[in-house]
């Protein structure tokens, strides 16, 4: 992190103004690039789950309990192949 640090005070001396902008940037995220550099861990995941709870709530639309956004959240997540039950489902 001193070398980005270095970096960063060095470009901010320049006078190449669209790369200030960027060690702003760099500097603005500081912490989450760090803890990004340490664990190489990213949000994915809870955007993929994010992503599947908001279709299950278009599923579930008009449906007021939330048991029923929940059960059509598992279904959706657990990717069940009902085809084998009823061929006729697409």
């Amino acid at each position: 992190m001193k070398m980005l640090h270095q970096w960063c005070t060095n470009v901010n001396r320049s006078k190449v103004e669209p790369m200030k902008a960027v060690a702003r940037t760099i500097r603005k995220h500081q912490k989450g690039i760090a803890a990004w550099a340490r664990t190489r861990e990213t949000n994915g995941f809870l955007e993929a789950l994010n992503g599947l709870f908001q279709a299950a709530k278009r599923k579930a639309r008009g449906y007021k309990r939330f048991d029923t956004i929940r059960i059509a959240f598992f279904l959706l997540a657990g990717k069940l192949d009902f085809h084998k039950i009823n061929p006729h489902t697409a």
